[in-house]
């Protein structure tokens, strides 16, 4: 099949189509579009597992259950709405040539994962759609080289949009770009949306040490600036690194694990970073999905930015409008009301699992403290749990 067919054929949703390409099919087209980018795939060691892993995607499209709406249980008058029509904005692949070559997110074992098991997980907690891209460390395993860093970027990003290609009415996707290198983070992210399909970006909290206001990223928030219509890039915690002359140094100076405590205080340390360097200002066509409710973001608002009185309005009147903080992990229970202490109004609120690195046994009671929140109406519940995606992200989703 010729280059130019397939590339026609994987980008369509339509099943049948998808059916059609062969495994060289797909490994072929993935390379060539890859070298017509100068990204030389063969830098990976592992590109044959990756290749093989996202044709056989397209190979069994149309095999895989999908997800269902179910009855979730009975719940208190005080706890309704009862949704099945929820939308995650916060959720991860796992394929297994990616946890080969993570296999520690956080100083905590990267987790098993499978498609078939998403969908069932998404069916069991009435999730009809969900947003998915990966974790940190995202393309950054290889710090300090270049060739394998966009090698790993593309293919990561090949492999997210096989899934949301073959299961279109419930998957969705941020795509990775290969920041620090911002000429080929902005091809990749252009590569990624308009021929790939994102929804978004995602970016890690810091990306080798630097955080994401660094000037040294200014042009590539300029170039997704200036892409037409609504950008979001959804910011998810790293690992803290110090930098000593080129080695990168954990920087995690407690005995817990980096993903339970310090992915927390990363979100903190890089949304202040772009607030006081006025990247979140400068960029106004830039909306933020921010994970966990903020982390520990919420505690520092003041104490930094009142000391900095004229970013103080202006920022606040960002992170109501243009941030949109999801709720992935136990963030319901109590500390959601520090984004309620500082009147972020409910419209920007969203919903988010963080599966399957959220330990299972919490999933049921974040989303159990989401219905049974006694500061929100039934109609901001509502909301929570699909309208606000639904205003963030527009026609970018197709909600069926």
């Amino acid at each position: 099949m010729k280059t130019s067919i397939l590339f026609s054929l994987l980008g369509s949703t339509t099943l049948s189509l998808l059916t059609l390409a062969s495994a060289s099919d797909v490994t072929d087209t993935i390379i060539s579009n890859a070298s017509a980018d100068d990204i030389d795939l063969s830098a990976l060691p592992n590109l044959d597992a990756a290749l093989n892993e996202i044709a056989a995607v397209y190979e069994n499209a149309g095999t895989t259950p999908t997800s269902s709406k179910r009855d979730i249980g009975p719940i208190s008058r005080r706890q309704t709405p009862s949704p099945n029509n929820i939308v995650d904005v916060h959720t991860h692949v796992v394929p297994s040539w990616y946890q080969t070559l993570v296999p520690v997110t956080g100083q905590n074992p990267t987790p098993n994962w499978d498609l078939a098991t998403h969908l069932s997980f998404m069916a069991s907690e009435g999730i009809s759609h969900s947003v998915i891209g990966f974790s940190a460390p995202g393309p950054n395993v290889y710090p300090g080289d270049k060739k394998q860093t966009l090698a790993l970027a593309r293919i990561m990003n090949e492999q997210v949009a096989a899934y949301c290609r073959t299961n279109p009415q419930q998957l969705s996707f941020y795509a990775v770009v290969p920041l620090p290198y911002v000429a080929e983070a902005i091809n990749e992210a252009n590569y990624a949306l308009d021929t790939l399909g994102a929804v978004g970006i995602v970016l890690t909290s810091n990306v080798e040490g630097l955080y994401l206001g660094n000037a040294q990223f200014t042009s590539f928030f300029d170039a997704i600036n200036k892409r037409q219509g609504r950008q979001i890039l959804y910011i998810h915690p790293g690992t803290p690194y110090l930098k000593v002359g080129s080695t990168l140094y954990e920087a995690n100076p407690t005995l817990y694990t980096t993903g339970t405590i310090e992915f927390y205080f990363e979100t903190a340390r890089t949304l202040m970073d772009l607030t006081l360097t006025q990247t979140i200002h400068n960029f106004t066509n830039i909306h933020y999905v921010i994970p966990h409710v903020g982390g520990a973001f919420t505690t520092s608002i003041d104490r930094i930015l009142k000391s900095v009185p004229p970013l103080y309005d202006s920022s606040m009147q960002i992170y109501s409008t243009r941030f949109w903080w999801d709720s992935a992990g136990p963030t319901y229970f109590h500390q959601v009301v520090g984004l309620m202490g500082f009147t972020i109004p409910t419209s920007q609120y969203l919903f988010g699992t963080d599966y399957p690195y959220a330990p299972s046994f919490t999933q049921a009671g974040s989303l159990a403290a989401v219905k049974a929140a006694t500061w929100f109406t039934d109609a901001e519940k509502t909301a929570i749990f699909s309208g606000n995606a639904k205003n963030l992200f527009g026609n970018k989703i197709k909600f069926y």
